[in-house]
């Protein structure tokens, strides 16, 4: 594993978080629902560290994955270093793509898209990496987060990470009965949760698949510079100045933040399983032990 650490469980303060948060409130979320037709309150960041490859110490590159979200996205914090970039795989004919973005640049992407860190060959090379769910609604809450239809159930993408979730869901929930019980891993219960069913879990796992390759298949990827470097300054300028006037409008009107007014979750959610539809499971172990970090009001 590469030496990461989290914006909630390792020692970033509250104005560092309050910071982050408010750039990706400006800059990230208009991105995503401008490039992908999301709503900007369906966002919830599941993880948000800061990663560090070394080509001396520690870990210089990462191998081919794929990553536990619907979208990722990564900046790259210093450029003191050589080598680096990520390179994303066609896992039909092997072709490849290499990016290598500039200093404060994000690199968005599906995050089922097969990738790795390409090695860092001297110094030391920071990203900052998000992995963000799609959400209907908050599995903590069960408040709407203003996701159509459209943009769910009926996008492929979409669907095939949620098939992906309910099969993973699906055996560590037999896992764990198989566990407490002594029975067997293929066994299955009349009375035991639709969700543990072997069926159940084989067809959300069949899903998974079938729609990985047709994705593969039909809807290869490929990449796009969104913003000209020499625009970059304006850019950044023109989206703060909007999220500002935003938040002018809503502080007169008495709009209170939330997902179902349009704002993200950048670090409360993080850290948790869902089920297919959405619902919460579980926590990670990381957040178990760290829970009280989350309850924080300033997140």
């Amino acid at each position: 594993p590469t030496t990461d650490l989290n914006l909630v469980t390792d020692p970033f303060t509250a104005e560092d978080k309050e910071w982050l948060g408010q750039r990706l409130d400006a800059r990230l979320a208009p991105l995503v629902e401008r490039a992908y037709g999301i709503a900007r309150g369906a966002i919830r960041a599941n993880d948000i560290f800061v990663v560090r490859y070394d080509a001396n110490e520690g870990q210089p590159n990462l191998r081919k994955h794929t990553d536990s979200a619907h979208l990722s996205f990564n900046v790259l914090l210093n450029d003191e270093f050589e080598g680096g970039g990520t390179r994303f795989h066609n896992r039909i004919d092997e072709s490849y793509i290499d990016i290598f973005p500039e200093v404060g640049e994000i690199l968005l992407s599906h995050a089922h898209i097969l990738h790795e860190g390409m090695a860092t060959t001297k110094g030391t090379r920071y990203i900052l990496v998000g992995f963000d769910q799609i959400d209907e609604k908050d599995p903590l809450t069960g408040e709407s987060t203003g996701l159509s239809l459209f943009a769910s159930w009926l996008n492929f993408c979409w669907a095939q990470i949620r098939f992906r979730e309910g099969w993973e869901d699906g055996l560590k929930r037999r896992r764990k009965r198989n566990r407490n019980d002594g029975g067997s891993l293929g066994g299955d219960d009349i009375e035991s949760d639709w969700r543990e069913n072997r069926y159940v879990t084989s067809l959300f796992s069949d899903l998974d698949s079938y729609m990985t390759k047709f994705l593969d298949r039909f809807a290869p990827f490929r990449s796009a510079r969104l913003v000209k470097s020499e625009f970059h300054d304006e850019y950044i300028a023109v989206m703060d100045r909007a999220m500002e006037q935003r938040k002018q409008m809503e502080e007169a009107m008495g709009v209170s933040r939330s997902r179902a007014t349009g704002y993200s979750s950048w670090f409360k959610g993080q850290q948790i399983h869902l089920d297919v539809f959405g619902s919460y499971v579980k926590s990670w172990r990381e957040r178990t032990i760290a829970e009280d970090k989350f309850k924080d009001e300033t997140l």
